[in-house]
């Protein structure tokens, strides 16, 4: 009979611990959602070519449908897409966004840091480089909402 306590007690416990999980998971995916919801929109940029001191400016827009976080990067009358995902960096789980396009034929990816600005709009800034890893430079670029775009 204490043999069987014994298991019971241990099934209870999985039990208990897998329903935290559940919930633990459920709960981080409506982080990501409200993440994804937040960084929604159009952004004006300005950048640094990778392993070059060339500047640019130009605007990206987030448009987050289906579970995907599409991007468009619009850089000298050029229209370039892509796709991003949060992920998590460093021992502490930070979220940060990468996204990955392709560029003349390059395949690119930028990870950006995620902030705010005081408005609680989103402001985004980070590196992008060649995917194979032969950047020798990372290029460099910082996001700002677009007002104009949102009618304010």
């Amino acid at each position: 009979m204490v043999k069987n306590m014994k298991y019971l007690y241990m099934i209870a416990c999985l039990l208990m611990f897998s329903g935290t999980l559940v919930l633990a998971q459920d709960h981080d995916a409506g982080e990501e959602v409200a993440l994804y919801n937040f960084l929604n929109g159009s952004y004006r940029l300005i950048g640094k070519y990778p392993d070059s001191e060339k500047t640019y400016s130009g605007k990206v827009v987030f448009k987050y449908a289906q579970g995907k976080l599409g991007v468009v990067r619009m850089i000298n009358n050029r229209e370039i897409q892509g796709l991003g995902n949060l992920e998590a960096a460093t021992a502490d789980r930070i979220k940060i966004l990468r996204v990955r396009f392709q560029q003349d034929k390059q395949r690119y990816e930028a990870t950006y840091l995620i902030g705010s600005d005081l408005d609680n709009y989103g402001r985004l800034s980070g590196h992008w480089y060649r995917e194979d890893g032969s950047t020798k430079k990372p290029g460099l670029e910082a996001l700002f909402i677009d007002r104009k775009a949102m009618g304010q």
